[in-house]
């Protein structure tokens, strides 16, 4: 008898708990979209890229202690510097030694897709179907079309993509101008080559600074790495050509002409009109010769000059890329640069590059070494969640952020949704990750931001609304991100690598005037067809075909249109 009263409520104790919980791989783990995720301490071990500012992500972090009390889940923490991040995650998938979950790396889709088919990630469909709460929220109800970006052409989900529909990054191909320079010559923000020309020399000619000394630097920029949108050409060539530096690594300088058909930007007319304008500028001595070399740590120094401003003129996808994040009155200068409108050129041609997509590839991956991978999925997929992504973002609710008064307006004008306290910019905290990993920042959730007082959002909201999006492209005659094969993938990583080479050298000689475009175009043009230029279009032209009419212009959020 007590026998079988023991095994009855034996029997009731497992129900509860096959009712309470999910059984993952020996962890116990609560339903979709429940709190906390396990019942008993489990460790996710994370390799993830550091993102500017954090000072800790393991030790003392706020949000990462949030985290860990919210879903019951340690989190350590391996955290890769952004320089080097695209090697480290070469030498750990060669290795085989992969963690939990790999986080923040931007993975080209065409890797992804490879990495999946070959087991190192493991494929997320039935994780999401059976646990999935804000992922479901996010990909079946709210952004329906990301399903088709972020699917692999075999049909499986191998990551969840840093969702961030951030219009200003979605236009980021911009120039800024020194007001106070501009005002100094008696000249108005140029519209177009010719006028931006004239004031490049009125920058070198009139000491703009007033100090008696021809140390004016008229327009300089930067190289590829460290910065946003910085290197020389970004900008000027939206005058001439079609040039994408934003989309998907793998697609950038990429474009469809009238007919749907692929093209590579740097093969076009155009853009040789651009660097014959480039050169024109060097050969007056109004682009800085270290621009070709400096990194972002001297460009700063160079806008920073102590005492008086030597720039006049850089590309950027916000001041804060070059100038001293504060306002005028607090000692800074980052209001005195003002955003420059794509520039008509001398054909009457001005297309700002657009990319309205809004997702980060492979910011949350599992990987095959996953012992818990029901957990380490749950656990991203919490982070797609309002809570969590403020807090990642900005940090401590009350300290850092708070939810709006109902007098605050956001950046778009409606009520704000929240308040940012401490602005960008404040140096080394810890009390966020910085948008490390992956966050769910929708357009309403962004432009929801109290506008009073931020000198980030606004300005880049009114530049982007007014300077860029009234000469951009439709959405359907964009290349949406395309997903590879694993055999597109392999073929195109040599053919990338020996044509991007080429380009790139071949575009400072050209500007720098060590080549001449109009004498050496045709053997430009036939170089690149002997590198394989033909066969990459013709790949992106399958890739492209086979998912054409996935996005439609209706299913994007355009907040400033």
């Amino acid at each position: 008898m007590h026998f079988k009263r023991f095994r009855i409520l034996l029997l009731l104790a497992l129900l509860v708990l096959v009712v309470g919980t999910v059984q993952g791989q020996g962890v116990a783990v609560t339903p979709a979209g429940e709190l906390p995720i396990v019942t008993e301490p489990t460790t996710i071990h994370i390799m993830m890229v550091q993102t500017t500012g954090v000072e800790d992500y393991n030790n003392g972090n706020k949000y990462t202690e949030w985290l860990e009390e919210q879903t019951g889940v340690n989190v350590e923490i391996e955290v890769v510097p952004n320089a080097d991040a695209q090697t480290k995650l070469n030498v750990t998938l060669a290795s085989g030694e992969l963690p939990d979950v790999l986080a923040g790396f931007n993975m080209d889709p065409g890797l992804i897709a490879q990495q999946g088919a070959e087991g190192q990630f493991i494929p997320l469909n039935d994780l999401i179907e059976e646990y999935g709460f804000w992922t479901k929220q996010a990909f079946y109800e709210e952004r329906p079309h990301l399903l088709g970006l972020i699917t692999s052409p075999d049909g499986n989900i191998y990551h969840l993509p840093d969702i961030n529909e951030c219009f200003h990054c979605f236009l980021s191909q911009k120039m800024w101008i020194y007001q106070p320079w501009l005002d100094a010559v008696g000249m108005d923000v140029p519209t177009t080559t010719e006028e931006f020309y004239e004031v490049l020399k009125a920058f070198k000619e009139q000491d703009p600074n007033g100090n008696g000394i021809a140390d004016e630097v008229p327009y300089s920029a930067q190289i590829l790495e460290g910065g946003w949108h910085q290197t020389v050409e970004e900008f000027i060539m939206q005058s001439f050509v079609y040039y994408d530096r934003i989309s998907p690594l793998n697609q950038q300088r990429l474009f469809l002409d009238d007919n749907g058909m692929v093209q590579a930007a740097y093969a076009q007319p155009g853009y040789a009109e651009g660097l014959k304008y480039l050169n024109r500028l060097y050969a007056e001595g109004l682009i800085d010769p270290n621009a070709f070399t400096q990194d972002n740590s001297q460009i700063r120094t160079l806008a920073n000059n102590p005492d008086v401003n030597v720039l006049g003129a850089t590309p950027g996808g916000w001041p804060g890329m070059f100038a001293q994040v504060e306002f005028v009155a607090d000692g800074g200068r980052i209001d005195n640069w003002v955003s420059v409108p794509v520039l008509e050129g001398p054909n009457g041609f001005r297309e700002a590059t657009y990319a309205p997509w809004g997702i980060g590839y492979g910011r949350w991956v599992v990987t095959s070494s996953a012992e818990n991978p029901e957990v380490a999925f749950r656990l991203g997929d919490f982070m797609y969640s309002l809570d969590s992504t403020i807090r990642n973002v900005f940090g401590e609710e009350n300290v850092d952020w708070a939810w709006a008064d109902d007098d605050m307006v956001g950046i778009d004008g409606g009520p704000a949704l929240y308040d940012n306290i401490n602005q960008w910019g404040e140096g080394i905290q810890n009390q966020s990750w910085q948008q490390a990993a992956i966050q769910y920042r929708t357009s309403e959730f962004r432009l929801g931001q109290n506008a009073a007082g931020d000198y980030v959002e606004p300005l880049l909201y009114k530049a982007s609304n007014e300077n860029m999006l009234p000469y951009a492209p439709s959405i359907d005659q964009l290349i949406p991100p395309l997903v590879l094969s694993e055999d597109q993938s392999r073929e195109l990583a040599d053919l990338r690598l020996a044509l991007e080479t080429y380009v790139d050298e071949m575009k400072v000689n050209f500007i720098i005037g060590n080549a001449d475009v109009d004498a050496e175009w045709d053997n430009y043009l036939a170089t690149l067809d002997s590198l394989g230029l033909p066969r990459l279009l013709e790949i992106f032209q399958e890739a492209y075909d086979a998912q054409a009419g996935l996005v439609t212009g209706d299913e994007i959020q355009q907040p400033g249109g």
